[in-house]
């Protein structure tokens, strides 16, 4: 997808990044049960980041939240 001739990578999960997961290393060494259950109070205590934009390899990453309010205020 292009926008004003730059490659955008849509990804939903930066809408709404939780603040904290646990590493994948962690996760290899624990049960996938306590892991979904971590992750799933670590979402609710410490929250989600604002939306992000990332720039990588001459891309931007956004999620499609992101993108529509880009779309928005750029035209």
């Amino acid at each position: 997808m292009k926008l004003h001739g730059m490659d955008i990578i849509l990804n939903p999960m930066l809408d709404a990044m939780p603040r904290m997961m646990v590493s994948p290393r962690f996760a290899e060494l624990m049960p996938p049960e306590f892991v979904a259950d971590l992750n799933a109070w670590m979402r609710e205590f410490f929250g989600i980041s604002e939306p992000k934009i990332l720039s990588y390899g001459g891309r931007l990453y956004m999620g499609p939240k992101m993108f529509e309010e880009v779309k928005r205020r750029i035209g």
